[in-house]
């Protein structure tokens, strides 16, 4: 019981921390209502699969410049997208014909899981929280290994999740020009958060 409580509360924090990745799931439920938004919020347990895996078995191995070179990458990426919704927000409209709804919500998960995959944080939070608490808990008793991990990520989905819930039912309360206006805020926090990882990590990776 005590590693799935540990389990629910990282999840939890780590769910509602600013990032590009609430920053993906907030814009995809604005744009592509609820549906998009949820898939957005479910891309850690696509990208964790690799980040888990690599983290636990390779990155302890790996130099420090790996980790700076990965944030590094991140930081291009989610600049891109962030650039990416600044311009799409131009003619954005609240009321997108349904074919393109469906496009945005095809595309939300796919998105916000390779965000999540080259972002540093759900690497460095293995390799220095979950992946030593995990394995503590496994040692101690298996079960307890796999309730920490299972109650970490129906935290983090559930959390994510619900707040696309919210904002895409509040979606009717705004015109299009202030959806418009959150979208260019959106991007520009996207932007900000690449510029400040790319400052964090440079050193990591050409030091």
């Amino acid at each position: 019981m005590d590693a799935v409580l540990l389990g629910l509360t990282l999840g939890a924090a780590a769910g509602i921390s600013p990032g590009p990745l609430l920053v993906l799931v907030i814009t995809s439920a604005l744009r592509g209502g609820w549906p998009a938004g949820v898939l957005a919020a479910c891309a850690p347990l696509l990208s964790d699969l690799l980040v888990v895996s690599g983290t636990l078995l390779l990155l302890n191995h790996l130099p420090d410049r790996a980790m700076g070179w990965l944030a590094l990458a991140g930081a291009v990426f989610v600049a891109w997208t962030g650039v990416s919704t600044i311009r799409e927000a131009r003619d954005a409209s609240l009321t997108p014909a349904p074919a393109a709804r469906r496009t945005v919500a095809h595309q939300a998960l796919g998105q916000a899981a390779l965000v999540n995959l080259l972002s540093p944080h759900p690497w460095l939070t293995w390799a220095t929280v979950l992946g030593p608490l995990t394995l503590s808990a496994w040692r101690e008793a298996p079960v307890g290994g796999v309730a920490l991990v299972v109650g970490f990520y129906v935290a983090i989905v559930g959390s994510k999740a619900l707040l696309a819930v919210l904002v895409a039912g509040g979606r009717h309360l705004l015109s299009d020009r202030a959806y418009r206006r959150i979208l260019v805020v959106a991007g520009a926090l996207l932007v900000l958060a690449a510029v400040v990882l790319a400052v964090e990590f440079w050193p990591v990776a050409f030091g």
